[in-house]
Order: structure tokens, then sequence, then C-alpha cells
């Protein structure tokens, strides 16, 4: 089954982004926000018959695509978990996190004043894996542009990882870091792209990298 791919674009019967959803050359439907909430609408296939779709591909596509239509999606939730998780006390770190930080102290190409790191896409990528080779699971990442030592947001580079109440540990660690590995993959190549990321560990705490 060929992989879906996200398009954003406008037009002139909406207002406001919208994301179109393509499989190859086959148009699959489209997400936008109506005034009041996120609308996604399927059609079907160029023959007619329905869309088989991957749960979990197009719980992805849609967790990207709210990020770009829906104008309520980018609050100061994900500011105030930094700040959260900043100011916690580092010496009851979770050994896992404390290997994966030290693993990576000297590969983040930038660092916020408050000491937030920013990875390059490839080291991101490594950065997912070590997680779940630790028995941590991405729950949140972030790409922004990193022009001048300044950083600046792209609104379509943003994950945010939905907890799984029936799940076990491990099935959902599995699933946060797939969802992640799968988000990473579609976001552009591009020398100025940093990766951010918020992570959690198997006690429940979530950890700024």
């Amino acid at each position: 089954m060929l992989p879906i791919r996200l398009i954003e674009t406008e037009r002139e019967d909406f207002d406001g982004p919208i994301v179109e959803l393509w499989r190859d050359d086959d148009f699959v439907g489209l997400v936008f926000w109506d005034g009041e909430s996120t609308i996604l609408q399927v059609y079907p296939d160029g023959e007619g018959d329905v869309h088989d779709l991957d749960v979990r591909e197009l719980q992805m596509l849609l967790d990207t695509a709210l990020r770009i239509v829906d104008p309520d999606a980018f609050d100061t939730e994900m500011d105030e978990l930094r700040d959260a998780v900043s100011s916690q006390e580092w010496g009851d770190e979770h050994p896992a996190t404390s290997e994966l930080l030290a693993d990576y102290d000297e590969l983040a190409r930038h660092r916020s004043e408050d000491g937030e790191a920013f990875f390059p896409k490839d080291v991101a990528g490594r950065f997912i894996r070590s997680c779940d080779e630790l028995d941590l699971a991405v729950m949140e990442m972030e790409g922004l542009d990193l022009v001048d030592d300044q950083l600046k947001a792209d609104q379509s580079l943003v994950l945010e990882t939905a907890e799984q109440p029936m799940m076990t540990w491990s099935q959902f660690r599995a699933f946060a870091n797939t969802t992640a590995q799968h988000t990473l993959a579609m976001w552009p190549e591009r020398e100025s792209l940093v990766v951010a990321f918020v992570f959690r560990q198997p006690d429940g705490a979530d950890i700024v990298a």
C-alpha cells in the first residue's frame, strides 16, 4: 500500500489553509477548518472504490493536518510543559534519561537559554531510536529552522502523541516512537532544520531533551 502524502494548499472557497491527502496521483481527501471544528472529507478512489487506510499512518497525518488548519491548535501547552519539566529536580532523573541526555549532549546544533536541545534531522532520527532502545517514548517533536542562530517556527512541523490508555507501556512506547520516526521521515531535508523533543519515562514523567 503506497504511503499517503500531505499537501498544504489554499482554495478560494475556503477561509484559511486546507490539507489535501494524496496516494500517488489518487486524491484521498482533504482536511479543513469550518469555523467551529476540523473536518476530514474522504473521497472514493479513482475507480470509485473505497480507500484502505492504515490507521497509524492516518492518525499521524491527521495530527499534522490539525495543526495546519486549526487556528486554535497552537496554544501555550508545549511552552507550559517545557517550563514545568525544565524546573524539576534533575537529581531524581531516571537512569535511562541520564544515559540518553549524556549520549546526545554534544550532538545538539543549538541550545536555548534554558538548555533545551535542538538536533539536526539525522541526529533526531538516531535520538528516536535511542529512546526506543532505552524504553523511553517520544511524546512531542517540533521542527524549526535555525537561521543566523535564531529559531523560526514552522507550524506544519509539530507532533504531539496522544496517550493510548488501552495500551501497555511497552506497546505505547513502540507506538509513540514509530509515529515519531514516520513523522520525521516526512519532514523536509534542509540544512536549517533542527528538531526539539519531549519524551516520557516509564514512570510517566515528561522530560525536555
